[in-house]
């Protein structure tokens, strides 16, 4: 009896217990529900997550994309740049406008033959040839058209010593002393409202020409370098020079019919800092002059010799005294004809060129921020100028 009880106790534990079990069961089987609903958020999670480190990878790679982009434009920018400034463009990208150049008259002459009875001469077209004399004494000169440049040479002739002699005998030049100098005063005198010798030089065939001429005592040889102003020129510049023999003194009646000898005159001027510019058309000049043969035959019956030895038109002993001449004072005189007409000189790095610009031109095409033109050194003005810039 009691076993039954005991029995019949159990299973009533038994029923008690089995709601709280299903309870229990269905618990467990929420929780892992639950679980599992949470197991499937946290994979979307990650999955989100995913997406969005991947789209933060792709906007990261898009970013640098973009950067790479905008370097590669910079590059190019300044990659053109560098060719515009390689191009004379200005250091602030912009391009240097070439200016308008007028190529001057003496870097761009076109020379014709200039044809005489006694001479053959090259000169520049336009240019005028004056000349006169015979075997017994030849002058010639060549100028501009405007006179403002010129050449002359004069192969011979005689000067009085005294003014009473001259008077007597027609000549026309009297020259109380035999210097080159003295020589120039009174052949300008009358011409110029000064001559200003400023230098002066000996030049080096003096030698040679005194052993031409044995008997003839040479008293002076010189080639000076002069600033002069006349009608013609207005302030200007040149090289003169000439050879002065002394024939002796020949005394009658208290008068010396005695005579200065001057041979191989010579001249070339232009106005004040231009000098330097025509020096080449100069020497040009001089070079091409020759006698015709009807002058040769002219001078051989003259000399009663069929010699060919006639005075040399050496252009380069005229030279030397400009070769010579101060540095400094070529320099002061180009500065200042560049002040008188408001010009400033300026170098071209694309051409290797001096020319001589408009007053205020580097400043207009961005100064220091362009490489092409640059001011020039003092001892480039001595080198001249090939041509002008002008402004628009």
């Amino acid at each position: 009896m009691m076993k039954a009880k005991n029995r019949l106790a159990i299973l009533m534990a038994a029923v008690c217990l089995l709601p709280m079990l299903s309870a229990c069961s269905q618990t467990g089987t929420t929780t892992g529900k639950e679980g599992g609903e949470s197991s499937v958020s946290s994979k979307e999670t990650s999955k989100k997550t995913q997406e969005t480190e991947s789209s933060g990878d792709t906007s990261s790679k898009t970013e640098e994309s973009k950067e790479e982009k905008d370097k590669e434009g910079t590059k190019t920018v300044e990659d053109e740049s560098s060719e515009e400034a390689s191009s004379g463009a200005g250091s602030s990208g912009l391009p240097v406008a070439e200016p308008t150049v007028r190529m001057a008259e003496w870097n761009s002459v076109n020379w014709t033959k200039y044809e005489s009875a006694y001479f053959t001469l090259s000169i520049p077209d336009g240019w005028v040839v004056e000349w006169n004399g015979d075997v017994n004494g030849l002058f010639w000169r060549a100028r501009s058209t405007d006179g403002k440049e010129g050449i002359f040479y004069q192969d011979h002739r005689y000067c009085a010593k005294d003014a009473n002699a001259a008077a007597m005998t027609g000549n026309t030049f009297v020259m109380p002393t035999g210097t080159v100098q003295n020589y120039f005063d009174i052949m300008f005198s009358g011409h110029v409202e000064y001559f200003d010798v400023k230098n002066s030089c000996v030049p080096a065939n003096r030698d040679l020409l005194q052993a031409i001429r044995p008997r003839a005592v040479l008293t002076d040889y010189q080639s000076m370098y002069a600033l002069f102003k006349d009608s013609d020129v207005g302030e200007g510049e040149g090289i003169y020079s000439a050879l002065i023999y002394d024939t002796g003194d020949v005394w009658n009646g208290g008068i010396n019919y005695g005579m200065w000898e001057v041979d191989f005159t010579s001249a070339e001027y232009a106005q004040v800092g231009q000098l330097v510019n025509w020096k080449p058309v100069f020497a040009q000049i001089a070079s091409s002059f020759a006698y015709t043969e009807f002058y040769m035959q002219q001078f051989r019956a003259a000399m009663g010799s069929t010699s060919d030895v006639l005075p040399n038109n050496d252009n380069d002993v005229v030279m030397e005294a400009f070769e010579e001449r101060s540095k400094s004072d070529t320099i002061i005189q180009e500065k200042r004809s560049d002040m008188i007409g408001e010009y400033e000189r300026v170098y071209d790095n694309n051409d290797g060129q001096i020319y001589r610009a408009y007053n205020g031109f580097l400043e207009d095409i961005g100064g220091s921020e362009q490489s092409r033109y640059t001011s020039i050194t003092d001892s480039q003005y001595a080198d001249g100028f090939v041509g002008w810039i002008d402004k628009d």
